[in-house]
């Protein structure tokens, strides 16, 4: 399986480089085509959004996706903390595997971890 990510500030790449996979994909564009089973990590954008180039993204490889993790900030965002997994979840069926704060904690890594494998 192969992680797919989306990193902003760098905390999501952070987690990405920890995880070890092999060949992750960086959502750039959203026209990054995927073809086959992925996890996905992505940052929440603004107040609690999807960032637009992971929407497009999704629009043409959610059908691969087996499981997203989310990344905010509470404190900046309290009521909108992780609010990107909400709408991944409600709009493309996605499971979620964990909302993080900033740059991630080690039990969502370690699932992702044992999913990747």
């Amino acid at each position: 399986m192969k992680l797919v990510y989306a990193s902003r500030t760098g905390n999501v790449k952070k987690a990405a480089d920890r995880m070890m996979a092999r060949d992750p994909v960086r959502i750039l564009t959203g026209n990054e085509k995927i073809d086959g089973e992925y996890i996905l990590l992505t940052y929440t954008d603004g107040r609690g959004a999807i960032p637009a180039v992971v929407d497009l993204f999704l629009q043409s490889n959610a059908h691969y996706c087996r499981g997203a993790a989310v990344f905010g900030n509470s404190e900046r965002h309290p009521d909108t903390f992780c609010g990107a997994a909400d709408q991944i979840e409600a709009r493309y069926h996605i499971p979620i595997i964990g909302r993080m704060e900033y740059d991630g904690d080690p039990d969502t890594e370690l699932e992702i971890r044992s999913m990747l494998k």
